[in-house]
């Protein structure tokens, strides 16, 4: 948030940090929802039996938000964490370079395997910035000498983390009119 140069900016990438905590705390109280749901189940079938009570949308609405709220969570996570992200290069440069190395870095078990692109892009006063670009998917070794965009908020030319995915020029899927 320290590269951000406008008020705006910093005030989006702070509500979408909240949105992302909020997830993960949704996601942690919902540890202890799902170990508490059992329990509780089997304590209403219980007194439900017990007292002779019919009432078997207590059971729905129990799982419904033991299982809703991670589903929040997660959601609230994964777009917070991306809008984020977005938000923090919102007001850094863009360039447009060549992918100069994929290197592949396997997956174990259920993991996907992901690759590092190493890629380059002539800076206009001379000198040349170098960034890492992580991908997931399918494999981008023809993209190897190609294009591509990417957003960095700032000059250094060896910060090589500071870089954002912007995308391959010229992938660019055109509306066709019918």
């Amino acid at each position: 948030m320290s590269k951000a140069r406008t008020p705006a900016a910093r005030s989006r990438i702070r509500r979408w940090a909240r949105a992302e905590t909020a997830g993960a705390v949704a996601a942690l109280i919902d540890i202890a929802l799902l170990v508490l749901a059992p329990i509780a189940t089997l304590a209403f079938a219980i007194w439900f039996s017990v007292a002779d009570i019919g009432r078997t949308d207590v059971y729905w609405w129990l799982w419904g938000i033991a299982v809703g709220v991670p589903l929040v969570g997660g959601t609230l996570m994964a777009v917070g964490g991306h809008r984020r992200l977005a938000a923090c290069f919102a007001d850094g440069y863009v360039s447009t370079g060549r992918v100069d190395r994929v290197i592949e870095c396997p997956g174990s078990g259920d993991d996907a395997t992901s690759y590092e692109l190493r890629v380059s892009a002539e800076l206009p006063g001379g000198g040349v910035l170098r960034r890492k670009v992580y991908r997931d998917g399918s494999s981008p070794l023809r993209r190897v000498g190609g294009p591509i965009r990417f957003r960095h908020n700032t000059l250094d030319p060896e910060d090589l983390h500071d870089v954002l995915f912007d995308g391959f020029p010229g992938t660019e899927k055109k509306a066709v009119r019918s």
